[in-house]
Parts: C-alpha cells; sequence; structure tokens
C-alpha cells in the first residue's frame, strides 16, 4: 500500500490540511407462558436464532428512461428473515445502510458541500458494492462490503473502499472495532506485524504506528480535512478475525485519475487477541457459536457495466 504509506508520510509532515397494570399472577403466568410459545415457535430464544436465512439482494440502476446517464449502481445487500421481528428489522436496516454508505453519501443524500463540489467537478456516479457473509451463527452474523464508486467518471475517479459489519442476532446491535477491542499501542504493533507479513512491506516504525493508532481511533484532526478514516473488522468462517482501515476521500480525495485504493487490513487469529478482549458480550457469543443458519447469494446478480468484472474500466486500464 504505497500510497498509504505516501499519506502517513504527508500527514506527518504537516501536509494533510460516526404503569403496566396486571389483574392478577394467573393472567401473567398465561402471558409468559404465550411469549414463551412464540418466541419457541420462531427459534428464537436465550440460545440463539438457529433456523433463519439470508439473502443477499441487489439494488439496481441502469440506463433507462427513468434514470439518465447520470448514474449506474449495483449494490449486494443481504436480507434476514426468520429472526425476532424488530430484532430482524433493525438488523435489516443496518446491513442495507452499510451497503449504501458511499452512494448515500455521494449520491442520495449529499450534504451541501459535497452537492456544491458534484456540480463543480463530477458528471457519473457509479458503485458496485459485493458483500459476503463471511460469518453466521445462532448467535453473530459477520459481513464484510467492497466497493468500488466513482463520484465523477468511472474511468478517472474511481475509488475502492471496504466495510465491515458484525451483528448479534439476540439484540440486533452492530459491534465496532473499540467494542470488542482494546485498540492502543500495543495492539497496533500486532496489527502492524500482520500487515507487513501478509503484505511484504518494510516494518512500520514507532511514528508510522502512532500515526495509524490516531487513524484507528479517528483522533487525526489533520487527516479529517481530506479523509474519514473508518477502521473495520469481520469475522471469517474459521473465525479469524480480519481487521483494517480505509481511508475515504471527503471531497477533492475523490478525484484519483486511475482506480485508486486506501485500504489496509490484516488477518489476525482469534487467541492473538485475548490480551485485547473487553468485557463485550461478543466474545461469549463467539465462543458459544455453532454454524447454524442458511446464507443464499444473489440470484440473477447484475455486473456493473462500468465497475463490474470485464467492464469498461478494466478495459481501458489494461489495453
Amino acid at each position: 500500500m504505497e500510497a498509504t504509506r505516501d499519506l502517513a508520510e504527508q500527514s506527518q509532515r504537516g501536509q494533510w490540511k460516526r404503569p403496566v397494570l396486571m389483574g392478577s399472577l394467573a393472567v401473567l403466568g398465561a402471558v409468559c407462558l404465550a411469549g414463551i410459545g412464540f418466541v419457541a415457535y420462531r427459534g428464537f430464544s436465550s440460545e440463539g436464532c438457529k433456523d433463519y436465512t439470508v439473502q443477499t439482494e441487489q439494488f439496481v440502476v441502469e440506463y433507462s428512461e427513468e434514470y439518465d446517464y447520470g448514474e449506474v449502481l449495483t449494490v449486494e445487500y443481504p436480507v434476514l428473515s426468520g429472526a425476532e421481528d424488530q430484532v430482524q428489522e433493525r438488523i435489516n436496516e443496518q446491513m442495507y445502510e452499510t451497503a449504501m454508505d458511499r452512494v448515500n453519501y455521494w449520491h442520495f443524500q449529499p450534504s451541501e458541500e459535497v452537492r456544491a463540489f458534484q456540480e463543480d467537478q463530477f458528471t457519473i456516479f457509479c458503485s458496485d458494492v459485493t458483500c459476503d457473509v463471511t460469518y453466521h451463527s445462532q448467535y453473530l452474523l459477520s459481513m464484510d462490503f467492497y466497493e468500488l464508486y466513482s463520484a465523477g467518471n468511472p474511468v478517472w475517479n474511481t475509488n475502492i473502499t471496504e466495510r465491515g459489519l458484525t451483528v448479534d442476532l439476540l439484540t440486533g446491535e452492530a459491534y465496532g472495532l473499540t467494542d470488542i477491542l482494546e485498540v492502543d499501542r500495543d495492539f497496533m504493533e500486532l496489527w502492524g506485524e500482520r500487515y507487513c507479513e501478509e503484505t511484504g512491506e518494510k516494518p512500520w516504525t514507532d511514528e508510522e504506528l502512532d500515526l495509524l493508532l490516531s487513524w484507528f481511533l479517528q483522533q487525526d484532526e489533520e487527516l479529517k480535512e481530506d479523509y474519514e478514516s473508518r477502521p473495520f473488522f469481520y469475522v471469517t468462517e474459521d473465525k479469524n478475525f480480519v481487521i483494517g482501515l480505509s481511508l475515504d476521500p471527503v471531497l477533492y480525495g475523490a478525484i484519483t485519475y486511475k482506480p485508486t485504493s486506501r485500504i489496509m487490513s490484516a488477518t489476525i487469529e482469534p487467541e492473538e487477541l485475548t490480551a485485547f478482549q473487553t468485557q463485550s458480550e461478543f466474545w461469549n457469543r463467539l465462543e458459544k457459536s455453532q454454524d447454524v443458519g442458511v446464507i443464499l447469494p444473489c440470484e440473477d446478480k447484475q455486473q456493473n457495466i462500468w465497475l463490474g468484472e470485464g467492464a469498461g474500466i478494466w478495459n481501458y486500464w489494461d489495453s
């Protein structure tokens, strides 16, 4: 990730400018029994949600009479069914919003500043999001969202970013990185070592690790002027952790010339993270987790005409 290391060096040089009333005990007992029966029927209890399905769907916008040349979207997102209604609704909303994160930021829900910037700089908004449910159990769902998007011209201004989402099937809670881990200097040394092993890059210096820590903790004020630092994690099928960081441009950083990734991630085994575990219920959930649930791929998945496999952007840069 030479581009990301350059960003770190520039930042070091100072160049950088989320009262019920009951009638009787008998009535209360009947209500409780009815509730227990309903929960058991849905397969959702303190033992987890064991009979559920996750179907990946796709939000698609193509050239048509309804949509003009200014947008081409292919966004995959998971849909959960078979869980408790309120929890299911909460989780489905979080999964959809995570998939649409950059599309909303740049296209559907832009701030006045972003809107003005786009009117001045850009002509086409294009996004291709793929979603992979990487881990599923009676307690947890973990997902990886990988996106290529262009806020202007998909040949010249394409950015690559990544997001993770891990949710609790009992509560609907989404776990962030700092919810489950103490992210400190010792953690950064472990993460940096694993990152360099995977990429073959030279070891990070103490100064670079300090800077990366400020990025993971979203404390670098100079960075915020141009990029949003977005740490993420997801759990793999064998319960390893992919832990990373994406630097998403705020405005002018979205002008890239050629496809640009500012993603840094490393795979870390759970045993190595023991010293950094918080008191989050996540760890109890993970320890007791078993492989349950049905995960279904997207039906009739469409390829993005600009950013999909074998699409125009790759033909251009490979020629």
